[in-house]
């Protein structure tokens, strides 16, 4: 029989225990121990290999007696803090740590979006005021309707008259201008086209000119190229009578005196060659020296 080492009891008592577990498990029969032979002793300790346990197979029966049975103590060892761990040992991965939940915002008031800020337009420039009716309403010399406002009248018509001509001729300012600096006439049939019914439209006449009293004292002639316009004014009564008639003889009058020849020199001179006005017909027809307007031809007249 198999001399058993105290190591390999204790293995045989743990396998007998083991069995004996076993069976109650499976009913609570009672277990018959039997003899166990060198074959069922190989297996079981072969299990026990298995499981990791020193089964120390190197102790025979040609052990000493002395040794029989006794139970060799193990020197505990002290691990060696610097001796390598083995080749392929893997360390345990720590588990990691949850991330710990994001602490929610507090609440922030949200702010209010401002519009963009949008250049203002400019003010509109305010309305040119009015200068309104003159403080007082007065007539002078030349104002009233007679010889000096129907010349006017009449030089203003003439010029604007033979101007267009040239302009329906010439087409644009520049064929004007080079014509009057070269003192070149028109074609007859287009001067009386334009000038032969000037002064005679009497229409025109009404329509563009009027007599008003003053509540001051006294009448003023108002029109195109006088001193006067019709005046907005309460003032200012209009008369309602009509003037065309004298105003087409004037008219009629000063294009026989100055003939063709005098209006052709008249506006070949232009306005440099007078006073720098606009109407400068008036100026050589009207104000000059022995004319209806001429300071001195007015000079004696009582105000109206």
């Amino acid at each position: 029989m198999r001399v058993f080492s105290a190591k390999r009891a204790a293995l045989l008592a743990f396998a007998l225990l083991a069995l004996l577990a076993l069976g109650a498990a499976q009913g609570g029969a009672e277990l018959e121990v039997a003899e166990i032979d060198d074959a069922e002793l190989d297996a079981l300790l072969s299990d026990a290999e298995a499981l990791g346990l020193d089964t120390n197979d190197d102790v025979g029966a040609d052990a000493p007696d002395g040794l029989s049975g006794a139970v060799e103590p193990v020197p505990e060892t002290a691990e060696d803090p610097d001796e390598p761990e083995p080749a392929g040992a893997v360390e345990p991965v720590p588990e990691p740590e949850p991330e710990p939940e994001p602490e929610p915002e507090p609440a922030t008031k949200q702010k209010k979006e401002t519009p963009p800020r949008v250049a203002a337009a400019p003010a509109p420039s305010p309305p040119p005021k009015s200068k309104g009716p003159p403080p007082h309403l007065r007539v002078k010399p030349g104002q009233e309707p007679g010889a000096c406002t129907y010349c006017m009248a009449a030089a203003h018509k003439l010029q604007v008259t033979l101007t267009r001509a040239h302009f329906e001729h010439h087409e644009d300012e520049n064929g004007v201008e080079a014509a009057r600096l070269a003192k070149e006439p028109l074609p007859e049939d287009v001067f009386l086209r334009h000038m032969r019914e000037a002064c005679d439209d009497e229409g025109y006449w009404s329509e563009h000119y009027g007599s008003y009293d003053f509540d001051t004292g006294g009448r003023i002639l108002a029109g195109p190229g006088l001193q006067w316009s019709a005046p907005n004014d309460a003032r200012a009564k209009h008369t309602g009578a009509s003037h065309a008639r004298d105003l087409g003889a004037a008219c009629r009058k000063m294009e026989t005196e100055a003939e063709r020849a005098g209006l052709y020199r008249v506006f070949w001179e232009g306005r440099e060659a007078y006073t720098g006005r606009k109407w400068y017909f008036q100026d050589a027809f009207c104000n000059a020296a022995g004319h209806a307007c001429h300071p001195a031809t007015l000079q004696g007249r009582d105000e109206l």
